[in-house]
């Protein structure tokens, strides 16, 4: 995978985490959904790197 490529998936996955965010503030999910989508959507991405930077 090149960096572009990287660059490109990283951010489709920040777009789809601030989708999901916006799901749990407004009720429409609940904290354990998106606990599950969250971490379905990290390992099937890729994005186990970006998911520990956005803890700290």
């Amino acid at each position: 995978m090149t960096d572009t490529d990287f660059e490109k998936k990283k951010a489709l996955f920040l777009e789809q985490k601030k989708t999901l965010d916006s799901f749990l503030k407004t009720g429409a999910i609940s904290q354990q959904q998106y606990d599950k989508s969250y971490g379905d959507m990290v390992k099937k991405m890729g994005m186990e790197k970006v998911a520990e930077e956005l803890k700290q």
